[in-house]
C-alpha cells in the first residue's frame, strides 16, 4: 500500500431493503403482506450516475412470495426493527 491510497470510509446506505412475504387474502381476495423484515441495504457508487449496489445480509428462498422494500435509512443509533 502506498501512502497516495486513502483509507475510505464505509457510506451510509441510500435505502435499507425489506422483504414482506404474502400471508393469506383478504376479503376481497387481494393478498396480503405479513411482516416486513430487514434484508440488507443499497449503497451509492463513486460513479452516481451508475446506479446504486445492493448489499443483501439475508436472500428470501422465494422472492416471488413477497414484495422487496425500499426504505429510508435510518440514523445510526436507530437501527433495529423496520418502521413500516
Amino acid at each position: 500500500m502506498t501512502t497516495d491510497q486513502h483509507i475510505q470510509q464505509p457510506s451510509q446506505p441510500v435505502y435499507r431493503l425489506g422483504f414482506a412475504p404474502y400471508d393469506g387474502t383478504d376479503r376481497n381476495g387481494q393478498r396480503k403482506l405479513g411482516y416486513p423484515i430487514e434484508i440488507g441495504a443499497a449503497f451509492q457508487r463513486h460513479e452516481a450516475d451508475k446506479g446504486l449496489v445492493a448489499k443483501f445480509r439475508i436472500i428470501p428462498a422465494n422472492m416471488t412470495d413477497g414484495v422487496l422494500l425500499l426504505l429510508p435509512p435510518k440514523p445510526a443509533a436507530q437501527n433495529g426493527e423496520l418502521d413500516v
